[in-house]
C-alpha cells in the first residue's frame, strides 16, 4: 500500500501531511515510529487503573502525534478524549466509551502501517 493508500484506509489526510513532512520518504518514516510509542499503553493502563490526569497525559501525547502525522480520524477521537479528561481528578463515567474509540482507530492505524509498503 502506498502512502497516499494508507491515509484514505484511515480517514487522515495526506495532503497535510505531504505539505507539513514534504515527502513519502519522511512521512514513511515517522509513521512507522508510532507503534514503538508507549502512549496508548500508558493510556489503557492509567483507564484500567482509574488514574484522570495519567490518562489525560496519555491520550494528550497521542493526540500530538496523530496531529503532527496528519492521522484525522485518530487525533479527533484523541480530542475528545482529552477534553474529556481535562482537569479532571477522577474518570467520568463515560471514559469507558471514549477509550474504545480511540483504541479501535489506534487499532486501525497500526493495522495498516503493516500493509504500508
Amino acid at each position: 500500500m502506498t502512502v497516499n493508500e494508507f491515509y484514505q484506509k484511515v480517514d487522515g489526510d495526506y495532503t497535510d501531511a505531504i505539505n507539513r513532512l514534504q515527502s513519502d520518504v519522511l512521512i514513511r518514516k515517522f509513521l512507522k515510529m508510532l507503534p514503538g510509542d508507549n502512549s496508548m499503553t500508558l493510556l489503557a493502563e492509567a483507564v484500567e487503573k482509574s488514574e484522570a490526569e495519567q490518562a489525560f497525559r496519555a491520550v494528550h501525547t497521542l493526540k500530538g502525534m496523530a496531529l503532527n502525522l496528519s492521522l484525522s480520524a485518530l487525533a479527533e477521537v484523541c480530542s475528545a478524549m482529552t477534553e474529556l479528561l481535562r482537569g479532571k481528578e477522577a474518570l467520568p463515567a463515560e471514559t469507558g466509551q471514549y477509550y474504545d474509540a480511540v483504541r479501535r482507530e489506534y487499532e486501525r492505524v497500526r493495522e495498516a502501517l503493516e500493509e504500508l509498503e
